[in-house]
């Protein structure tokens, strides 16, 4: 009888006990040890953007949804994810933008996180076209952005400074574009801080996990 009283007693404290100490972990893994890594990726065809020592995504001016022109000033103190998709797209991008649209319901009450979309087709997709596909999705644009512009530069802009694939079709009429799945996380010194596949769903559950301890760090 004592016996049973005691392991009940045991029990009941372990239970009341395990909220307390799994948040103790957390405070201490989250604040004292766990940090999101700064990548310095490198290409001897790229040219050096480092300052200090560290990759920094190079400036860049294309056109928005909405026809006007934007640009690395315009994500000034903003967090954010970007892609390389096309909206002709039969296969990969419409998962990555169904992902992404879980990125930007998460983030909904972070204005200073934002996803910054180019397409690699830009012949096709137009300011106008881009606005229709935001609206496929729910993009609120003022946090998810999509943009166009001189295909040298969008190619430029994904090889040299996200360190990512996106090549040309191979032909004027094929849809064969050759981009990566990659979602790039970037801080707000321009800085990456992480690759995560837009096709798997676990990877993107990483992103936005990340994306909530890079907030956090800018908090402390």
């Amino acid at each position: 009888m004592n016996t049973n009283r005691f392991l009940k007693a045991g029990a009941l404290l372990l239970i009341l006990g395990l909220p307390a100490l799994f948040f103790l972990f957390l405070s201490t893994f989250g604040e004292n040890q766990y940090a999101l890594p700064i990548l310095n990726p490198e290409s001897g065809e790229c040219p050096n953007g480092k300052v200090d020592g560290i990759h920094r995504v190079p400036s860049f001016s294309f056109i928005n949804q909405d026809g006007q022109p934007f640009s690395d000033k315009d994500l000034e103190g903003k967090i954010y994810v970007t892609d390389f998709f096309f909206t002709r797209c039969p296969d990969i991008c419409l998962t990555m933008s169904s992902e992404l649209a879980r990125v930007h319901e998460a983030m909904k009450d972070h204005p200073e996180v934002v996803i910054l979309s180019h397409t690699v087709d830009p012949d096709f997709d137009s300011a106008q076209v881009l606005k229709a596909y935001a609206q496929r999705y729910g993009a609120d644009t003022n946090r998810w952005i999509f943009v166009t512009g001189n295909k040298a530069a969008i190619y430029e802009q994904a090889r040299c400074g996200y360190y990512i694939a996106a090549k040309p079709a191979t032909s004027d009429t094929a849809l064969d574009f050759i981009h990566s799945d990659k979602l790039v996380l970037v801080d707000k010194e321009k800085r990456i801080r992480g690759y995560y596949s837009g096709t798997k769903r676990e990877d993107v559950d990483r992103l936005i996990t990340e994306i909530q301890v890079l907030l956090a760090e800018y908090k402390k």
